[in-house]
């Protein structure tokens, strides 16, 4: 007989370590964006970036990898920087139109992001998928065990 629980435990952990594997390379791509963006500018002689990766936790067993607009408002005769998220539209990749504010060379620069992050977003997604198939398949595999009974005197 199948032991599912041992089978499930290290299948659902397998997935679990994969997912955060997912979210950190999401988390160095949204720093080397970062990086180079502002190096890309700074020889331009700007210092604003106006667009950012955000990599945020978004429930107990999911993050999420989505662009963000930079705004600075000026009150009270300072600038403050205020995000607002860039809406993506369906599966994983932003729509072209998604980042017109962006100019020039800096604009190559976002898709070749936005490309890699579109990747880790499908892988995400897949990894989540799997492990909700996972757990339920399990759950349905106990289940079946529980109703088990046997078939003697039923036809009889």
């Amino acid at each position: 007989m199948i032991d599912t629980d041992r089978m499930t435990e290290p299948s659902v952990e397998f997935l679990d370590v994969a997912y955060l594997e997912i979210v950190e390379r999401a988390k160095c791509l949204a720093e080397q964006y970062f990086e180079q963006a502002q190096r890309h500018l700074a020889e331009e002689g700007k210092n604003h970036v106006p667009a950012l990766i955000a990599v945020q936790q978004i429930s107990p067993n999911a993050w999420g990898f989505y662009w963000v607009r930079v705004h600075y408002v000026r009150e009270e005769g300072k600038g403050n920087a205020v995000t607002r998220k860039i809406p993506k539209g369906p599966r994983h990749k932003y729509p072209q139109g998604a980042f017109s504010f962006v100019k020039g060379t800096l604009l190559r620069i976002v898709r070749n992001y936005e490309n890699r992050l579109a990747e880790l977003r499908q892988l995400a997604a897949e990894n989540r998928a799997l492990r909700k198939t996972t757990l339920a398949w399990a759950g349905r595999h106990q289940k079946a065990l529980a109703l088990e009974t046997p078939f003697e005197g039923v036809l009889a």
